[in-house]
């Protein structure tokens, strides 16, 4: 069973919130062609010093990580300074595009999106459950229930924080049918303080996952919000 929803080629992950630092762009850049990677990018505008920064990331869904070659950055710096984060991802962009340009890259349709958070008070830790996308029976469907379990040590910008999401097949009656853990639970990064998945989708196959993770970054110039994704194959 699948979810009807609109996107767009730019998904802009609102976020309101009252603090400094600055809030990342999201861009859905697509998966290749032969399904064996995804690309996405995220620009912004530092808060104090108002310098445009951009990155684009290749991911290797297989491997669930990114591919050494096919990581460009552009970080914030005097250079950068009073230009626009969508300026200086275009520029990212046009400098990445021999790299890519044979990879020819396809966002998910409407119908392979599997969730969007559709409210910014949900906590990371909440349950997201969806029917089945690949098939099951219409009155007695499967479900896929997902769960990112973060664990955070220390507070504020000396935290270092890890997490996994768990993604559990039921069936109508609530047997467990298959159970996957996604991503790096030994990797720790410092600073991020919260963990949130943003959006989940798969690719044509619908044997690809993409889950868009929204990090919250605590430094000396406030809290900020960056991107990542975990991938996996089912």
């Amino acid at each position: 069973m699948k979810k009807t929803l609109v996107c767009s080629l730019l998904l802009v992950f609102g976020f309101t919130a009252l603090f400094a630092g600055d809030v990342a762009t999201f861009v859905d850049k697509g998966f290749t062609s032969d399904g064996k990677y995804y690309v996405f990018g995220q620009y912004g505008k530092t808060d104090k010093k108002f310098q445009g920064w951009a990155e684009i990331y290749q991911v290797d869904i297989a491997a669930n990580d990114y591919v050494d070659k096919g990581i460009f950055k552009t970080k914030p710096s005097a250079v950068t300074a009073d230009k626009n984060g969508r300026d200086v991802y275009e520029a990212l962009e046009a400098k990445s595009f021999y790299y890519f340009k044979n990879y020819k890259t396809a966002t998910a349709n409407p119908d392979q999106v599997l969730y969007i958070l559709d409210d910014v008070n949900k906590t990371g830790s909440d349950e997201i459950v969806f029917k089945d996308f690949r098939g099951s029976e219409i009155e007695n469907p499967n479900t896929y229930n997902i769960q990112l379990v973060s664990t955070v040590k220390g507070s504020g910008k000396n935290c270092k924080s890890s997490f996994y999401i768990n993604v559990v097949k039921k069936d109508a009656e609530g047997n467990i049918l298959a159970n996957h853990k996604v991503g790096s639970p030994s990797i720790e990064r410092k600073g991020v303080t919260n963990y949130k998945i943003e959006r989940i989708f798969c690719d044509k196959s619908e044997k690809n996952l993409i889950f868009v993770i929204e990090k919250m970054l605590e430094d000396d110039t406030g809290t900020s919000i960056r991107y990542m994704v975990e991938a996996a194959q089912f």
